[in-house]
């Protein structure tokens, strides 16, 4: 923004009163005076004496018209009220004022030696408080939304208020700032004190284009722009299940220009420390490091990763919940012409409750307490199985078809599978996607070449999202179906020997236990980020509709907008009311289990809006961009750049210093 120097008058039209100094000028121009003649004898004497008095009083007569004009123009201006303001705005303050707090985590970057960006913040609010009338009415707005819009506060309440923030773990973009204002109807002045995160492009459009509000932007700046924090964490396997061995991964992301060398890394179950590391991170960079969970750990369902480093003073913890899984519930349907592979697969084992039912005998009630339903070669569907399985679907269940050479298709349209024919070619197998989490932790090496089975392709799924493995020729082998509830995957061809070997192959065992398992935790998370909407959360013991759920992290207790699909709790994330922390779910006095919660990443970033951003946008009239340390500076931007200086006290006083300077000339001179 152009800066320059402005004077303005509150009341322009008293300026015409300056003509009225065209009056003692004619008064000193024709003298009115009437003259009394005096008869004298001789008057040389007396021309003498008013040669020596016209020399004499002329300069004085000057200095008193001058005086005299002065003295009347400064009356004038006094009364025209001049303002005087240092940049080019027209603004006014306003008699009704909000102020836009940013109390993100963020916020607790430092901005010198001794003090935070949040201690800048308040000390910017009571100067801007200070710059305005006490009459003025006050709102205020922070990122938890622990107040109404409507609530208004005088200068000293709402200072009172200010001491009373703390920082929250809930991040604002400046678009949501902003869409709550406008909503409230608000019209006035609005302050927005903040640090300016980037949280998309954009975002200050919404800003620029509200001219219904006069904006005065307040940024503030860090000592610097680098910040270490966890970018994500998740086990190899994807699961925790019994005695198997499993690793924690977890990515550290370096957002800034310097290295950070020798970053203590720890690992916490239940508030013990299980494991620790020192670990690099470059610039600019991201590094992973893999903890080793122990398989006689407990406390894995209350699990933290932090980390320690002197420049990092926020944003350094990382809470999971590694939750052990109970027994995966398989259920087979056979038909005539099935195979024992599945049987002997899970049957016996440690890992999965197995059980198998005959197409033509099937209890639905059992059938629905699975996990996954295999469908081992079944020729057609009774209408019973039909429905049990569109229910299972509907509750997000997860179905594994194995088709018989018989298949009827139209049964499987029924599920919402489109299947047709194909050229019955048998084909190898192509290299598996090692890209794909599907296959996290079955192969210890994806470099090496892999000797794969072969298939027939006999059918083909139309409506598939997702090839598992592939034939060579890009068909698919194993491929995921596109449903809108639940998840069904199909094989191209039956598990005889004549149609694949896929079953005598190594890669039969880790695929089908994936199948399995998946089924069991695709909906079970380490961890949800604060700002995502809904959680689903997989539940061991039914629940109706009647039942409330509540979490729970041990100071305070929310009940969430919540619904019960099947054997799944889905709730709704009440973004304003979390904070990151563990929080136990809570049915009554009854815990149903634990889950974890994050901060969003977005308040890790560094990448903030420059001023030279923010002062583009300010150049529409409406907005302003105030740079300050301080409350005190504030008060004088705002006296002396919006609100302006009144000057009629110093215009009046200089007319009475004229005037009295006109009475000492003419008494004494």
């Amino acid at each position: 923004m152009t800066i320059y120097t402005v004077l303005t008058f509150a009341n322009p039209a008293v300026l015409w009163g300056l003509l009225a100094l065209a009056i003692p000028v004619i008064i000193h121009l024709f003298n009115f005076r009437r003259v009394k003649r005096v008869q004298f004898s001789n008057i040389a004497l007396l021309k003498k004496v008013k040669e020596e008095s016209s020399s004499k009083r002329k300069p004085v007569e000057l200095l008193i018209l001058l005086s005299r004009l002065l003295f009347l123009a400064f009356l004038i201006l006094a009364f025209a009220q001049p303002i005087f303001k240092d940049n080019a705005n027209d603004q006014e303050l306003s008699d009704e004022v909000l102020i836009y707090l940013d109390n993100s985590l963020s916020m607790d970057m430092p901005v010198s030696s001794q003090q935070s960006a949040f201690d800048r913040a308040y000390s910017l609010s009571t100067g801007v408080v200070d710059a305005y009338p006490e009459s003025a009415k006050f709102k205020f707005l922070e990122n938890g939304y622990g107040n109404s819009l409507n609530t208004s506060y005088t200068a000293s309440t709402i200072k009172d208020r200010f001491t009373e923030l703390e920082l929250s773990g809930v991040g604002r973009s400046m678009d949501e700032i902003q869409s709550r204002i406008a909503a409230s109807g608000f019209r006035g002045d609005v302050y927005l004190i903040s640090d300016f995160q980037k949280n998309k492009e954009n975002e200050l459009s919404s800003i620029a284009s509200d001219s219904l509000r006069n904006y005065y932007l307040m940024p503030i700046e860090g000592e610097n722009n680098s910040n270490l924090y966890f970018d994500t964490a998740y086990l190899e396997n994807s699961f925790l299940l019994g005695a198997m061995k499993n690793n924690l991964k977890v990515v550290l992301r370096n957002e800034g220009t310097e290295d950070f060398e020798d970053v203590n890394v720890r690992l916490f179950f239940d508030d013990q420390l299980s494991s620790t590391a020192l670990v690099n991170v470059p610039a600019n960079g991201i590094k992973e490091h893999v903890f080793e969970v122990e398989q006689s750990a407990t406390g894995l369902n209350k699990a933290k990763v932090t980390l320690d480093d002197s420049k990092v003073l926020f944003d350094n913890e990382y809470f999971l919940t590694l939750n052990n899984i109970e027994k995966v519930i398989v259920h087979e349907v056979k038909g005539p012409g099935s195979n024992d592979f599945i049987e002997q697969l899970y049957a016996d084992n440690e890992l999965f409750n197995y059980q198998a039912f005959n197409a033509n005998n099937i209890d639905n009630n059992e059938l629905l307490q699975s996990d996954i339903i295999i469908l081992n070669q079944l020729s057609d569907f009774s209408n019973q199985l039909i429905s049990a399985l569109k229910t299972f679907l509907e509750r997000n269940g997860t179905v594994l078809i194995i088709p018989s050479a018989e298949s009827n298709f139209q049964t499987f349209s029924q599920l919402g599978l489109t299947i047709r024919f194909d050229s019955d070619e048998r084909l190898g197998l192509g290299q598996p996607n090692f890209q794909n989490p599907f296959f996290d932790g079955v192969f210890e090496n994806t470099n090496e070449a892999i000797a794969m089975p072969e298939a027939s392709i006999t059918y083909r799924l139309i409506n598939s999202e997702l090839g598992m493995l592939n034939f060579k020729n890009g068909r698919e082998f194993l491929s995921k179906a596109e449903l809108p509830l639940g998840n069904a995957y199909v094989f191209s061809s039956d598990f005889s020997a004549e149609a694949t070997s896929f079953p005598s192959h190594s890669l039969f065992v880790p695929v089908m236990y994936k199948l399995a398992l998946g089924s069991k935790v695709n909906l079970s998370k380490l961890y949800y980020l604060t700002d995502e909407q809904t959680m689903v959360y997989p539940l061991e013991e039914n629940l109706t509709a009647n039942d409330i759920v509540m979490l729970s992290d041990g100071e305070s207790v929310i009940t969430p907008d919540q619904r019960i699909s099947g054997k799944n709790l889905i709730m709704e994330i009440p973004k304003d009311e979390l904070s990151a922390g563990h929080y136990t779910i809570m049915k009554g006095e009854i815990e149903l289990g634990t889950i974890a919660f994050n901060q969003s990443k977005a308040e890790s970033s560094v990448e903030r809006h420059s001023i030279d951003e923010l002062e583009t946008i300010a150049q529409a009239n409406n907005i302003n961009v105030i740079q300050a340390e301080d409350g005190i500076e504030v008060n004088r931007e705002l006296r002396a750049g919006i609100k302006g200086i009144n000057l009629w006290k110093y215009a009046l006083m200089l007319g009475l210093l004229f005037l009295f300077a006109e009475v000492i000339l003419i008494r004494y001179l």
